[in-house]
């Protein structure tokens, strides 16, 4: 049930967003607890972003789960902002986070909700 969006005004080859989808999975799976088969990520690049005056390379995710617990979001957030730093050179000052809980009955799948 985990969904990672992730928008960057960087311009990336498909597969390195394919690369950067997996890694991002994989993450997310082992900060959630939750196994990969449930995992969605999408990436967006070469989007038309502005932070802080700027054009710079900067990015803006949105993670949310179902019932994601307060306690695993600090670790999330450091994680995250680590592999774009390391993966993309993303400046974590540059990367906006946001995250929300999801309630069962608000997040369909398979026809139905959870």
């Amino acid at each position: 049930m985990p969904l990672l969006s992730l928008h960057t005004n960087l311009a990336l080859e498909p597969e390195q967003e394919s690369a950067l989808a997996q890694q991002l999975s994989l993450l997310v799976s082992r900060l959630t607890h939750k196994p990969e088969q449930w995992v969605m990520v999408r990436v967006a690049s070469a989007q038309t972003m502005h932070f802080a005056s700027s054009d710079l390379p900067c990015a803006y995710l949105e993670c949310k789960s179902i019932g994601l617990p307060d306690a695993q979001i600090p670790a999330l957030a450091k994680e995250i902002s680590a592999l774009l730093h390391q993966g993309l050179q993303l400046d974590p000052a540059r990367v906006y986070i946001e995250f929300a809980s999801a309630l069962p009955q608000h997040w369909g799948w398979n026809s139905g909700t959870f």
